[in-house]
């Protein structure tokens, strides 16, 4: 079975169905009876959630012992960390470190995690960006990244996860993606909401937990805060449903996915107001 997918213009957090839709074929397709053609020739540029993006279907590829081709991959792409590993897919029998698809230069950062919390991000976010953003903008985004790292820790089971932070079209971006158990399936364990959408809506309530012999609860409601406070936007898949939230607006827009995903992705976005550049 051979599918072909062309990637767009830009891989970023924007419009990500297609790649939903590229990892749920490896997923179901069985091990090894899948070849994927990728199709680069289009793509000019990979924000900093676009290479988390890609970490996570470079690694759903070789967990299912996918196929993969990539064709007419431009030169500036071809040398990223993650791009060359799906370049290079065949020679990986195993998942590599996470790691493997670090990356990081004056403006961004990307960091894979097998699981426990990262202590080195803190670092490396304060020597990137404290004099690029606003210091309390970045003291949010410490927060806000330690609260997803504690929440996939805790609660997703996940064994592996990207969180990336970076500077992009005049906006601050971070977040953080893994592919453990979502926060539908986690919650359904203790509540009952009509949908996925529901679930997600309960998540950013404060107080919603799924411990039993602590109190919690404060991930995803945090964070909500902290971009409510920044009139940033935020995006929450999980499951089924995705939430988008544009706070300096107060639009939202909920939907169900067409592609299940197995996990959460979280993105943040902050706009620029002057500020240290």
């Amino acid at each position: 079975m051979k599918h072909r997918y062309t990637l767009p213009r830009t891989i970023d957090d924007g419009r990500i169905d297609y790649l939903l839709k590229v990892i749920h074929a490896a997923k179901t397709a069985g091990t090894g009876k899948l070849e994927i053609e990728l199709e680069w020739s289009k793509t000019s540029a990979i924000s900093p959630a676009g290479h988390a993006l890609l970490s996570c279907l470079f690694d759903a590829m070789v967990e299912q012992r996918i196929h993969v081709v990539s064709k007419n991959v431009p030169q500036k792409i071809s040398v990223l960390p993650v791009v060359a590993n799906m370049m290079n897919i065949a020679s990986f029998k195993s998942l590599p470190e996470p790691k493997a698809n670090n990356f990081e230069d004056r403006t961004m950062l990307i960091r894979g995690s097998a699981g426990a919390i990262d202590g080195l991000l803190a670092e490396r976010l304060n020597e990137i960006f404290s004099s690029k953003i606003p210091g309390d903008l970045l003291y949010s985004s410490l927060l806000i990244m330690n609260e997803l790292m504690q929440n996939s820790a805790d609660h997703s089971s996940s064994e592996r996860y990207y969180a990336y932070a970076g500077l992009w079209n005049n906006e601050f971006h971070a977040g953080l993606l893994d592919m453990g158990v979502s926060i539908p399936a986690k919650l359904e364990q203790k509540y009952e909401c009509q949908n996925d959408i529901g679930y997600l809506e309960l998540a950013m309530e404060d107080g919603t937990s799924t411990r039993r012999q602590r109190t919690g609860g404060l991930g995803l409601h945090y964070f909500f805060d902290l971009l409510k406070e920044n009139e940033g936007k935020l995006t929450i898949l999980s499951r089924r449903a995705q939430i988008r939230r544009y706070f300096k607006t107060r639009r939202s827009q909920k939907g169900m996915l067409k592609y299940p995903l197995i996990g959460t992705w979280c993105f943040a976005r902050f706009a620029l107001h002057g500020g240290k550049k």
